[in-house]
């Protein structure tokens, strides 16, 4: 078995936890574990607000990965290809990673003022 696949699979399935936790059971803004950007610590709403967005950009991003790793394996079959497989999923992750930065803090403009308090829906 490939070993880089293995290890991607991992990855992925680490991202997806990861997604998981933040999307069900954000802990609290002095935890250790979350989406911290100054925005996001504003207060307690943007901060699980923001950790609920996150949580399901990263669940996403994490089936979207699993594609990726079928579409790479079928395609890189040969052991001295399987290493390429690393490096497409590493560049995936960091370009995908930076997408859901923007989309995050863009989904808390959009949902909250600058002070930090709700916007009202219409």
């Amino acid at each position: 078995m490939n070993e880089y696949l293995i290890l991607s699979v991992i990855m992925t399935l680490c991202i997806f936890s990861l997604g998981l936790k933040l999307n069900k059971s954000a802990s609290s803004i002095e935890g250790v574990f979350g989406y911290r950007t100054k925005a996001s610590k504003r207060n307690e709403d943007t901060w699980y607000e923001s950790n609920i967005y996150a949580g399901k950009c990263l669940m996403i991003l994490a089936s979207l990965i699993l594609l990726l790793l079928v579409f790479t394996e079928i395609y890189f079959s040969t052991k001295s290809e399987a290493h390429k497989m690393l490096y497409i999923l590493s560049g995936f992750v960091l370009t995908s990673l930076t997408i859901i930065y923007v989309l995050t803090e863009r989904h808390l403009k959009k949902v909250f003022f600058r002070d930090g308090k709700r916007r009202p829906k219409f």
